[in-house]
Formats: C-alpha cells, structure tokens, sequence
C-alpha cells in the first residue's frame, strides 16, 4: 500500500507548496563561499538526476520485507515533513538565466520544478537516506566487500550532491538540513513497531507439481 501511495505524496508535498503556496513571500537563506566556488553547470543535470537510480538500488537488494517496509515508512516522514518547511518557510534559490546549449533534460527539470522548496533539500534527504539503508543492508556482508560497496555509494552521494549545486537546484545549507532529516526520518522507521520479519526468499513462488 505504501509503495502504491508514495509517488502522490511526493508530488503533493513537494508540487502542492510551489501551485498552491500559503505564503507568497519567498525567504533566502545565507550564501556560502561553497556556493560561490561551485559554477554554474547545466550539464551537471544527469549526475544531479542519478538520484532517481540510486533509490530503487538499496531496496533492489534487500534481503527480507522489513527493510523494504521501513524504507517506504522512512521515505513518508520524509516527505512529509518536507512539505510542511515547503509550505510555512518556503526558500528560493535565483536561478540562472537558461543557456542556449542547455541539455533537454536540464531544460525539463527547469520547466517543472519552480526555484523554491530549497530547504530542506529533498534531492540530499533521498540520496542519503537510501545509503543509511544500504549501510543496513551490507551490515551482514564481509567487512572488506562492505566497505568497497558504501565507499561506491557515498562517492556516488558525493557527486549527486555536487550536482544540486552545480545545477543551482540548492544552497549548500539546503544539503546537510536534508542530510539530517534523513537520518532522523531512518531512526523513525525503524523503531515505528510493524510485523514480524520475512526474509525475501520466503516469499519467492515456487511452482509446485
């Protein structure tokens, strides 16, 4: 049920405060050397995009359904605290003017998503959060083939993270704010009491005779 309902509760914490905001006036936030060293660079749109992949490989390789439940739970506190900051304090970020060899994929971001709804950053709270459950995931794994797949997955966070700046989708300060409401919305999930755990093998069909 979780998995059928998150897609809309994404949209309508995320797009419902940009259509409908309570308030019109939009907040800044202070701008940090950091984001004064980052240029400005469309083509960094697909590292920024690569998010979307990255969610769907931590749960790909969960091991029982208590992991994918938690995950979706985590997912839902996230968003929706996400929406309320979006709504009550909504934060804009002045985007650059569009460049001429935009890629398309930069310029359909750019069509859809209005330059507020900064803090927390959304796109940082996903992508960390499906590490904290990767993190969960390997925990069984030998130590050495655990720490080669977290280190993979936090240079891959690093450069998705970099993309949120290069493309003047966030402050800096937006990042560790979704960083951090990632990490509580994990500890959320994983103590909200739900059923016994079932490994994935034991849901799998088996044809019978």
């Amino acid at each position: 049920m979780l998995l059928v309902l998150l897609p809309p509760l994404l949209n309508v914490c995320y797009f419902l405060p940009q259509w409908t905001p309570i308030f019109t006036t939009h907040h800044a936030i202070p701008v940090t050397f950091i984001d004064r060293m980052v240029p400005f660079d469309s083509g960094w749109v697909i590292p920024y995009m690569s998010m979307y992949v990255m969610l769907i490989i931590p749960p790909a390789l969960a091991v029982a359904t208590e992991q994918i439940r938690r995950y979706l739970i985590g997912m839902a506190v996230m968003f929706a605290v996400a929406g309320v900051c979006f709504f009550l304090y909504p934060v804009a970020y002045l985007r650059p003017p569009l460049p001429a060899n935009a890629p398309l994929l930069y310029r359909m971001v750019v069509s859809m998503d209005q330059p507020i709804n900064c803090i927390p950053s959304l796109h940082a709270g996903m992508t960390v959060y499906a590490m904290l459950l990767a993190a969960r995931i390997f925990a069984g794994d030998a130590a050495p083939v655990r720490r080669a797949l977290l280190w993979i997955g936090w240079i891959w966070t690093a450069v998705i993270l970099y993309g949120t700046l290069a493309t003047k989708q966030h402050y800096f300060l937006d990042l560790p704010a979704g960083a951090l409401l990632a990490w509580i919305s994990d500890r959320i999930a994983w103590r909200v009491p739900i059923g016994r755990i079932v490994p994935l093998s034991a849901t799998a069909y088996v044809p019978t005779r």
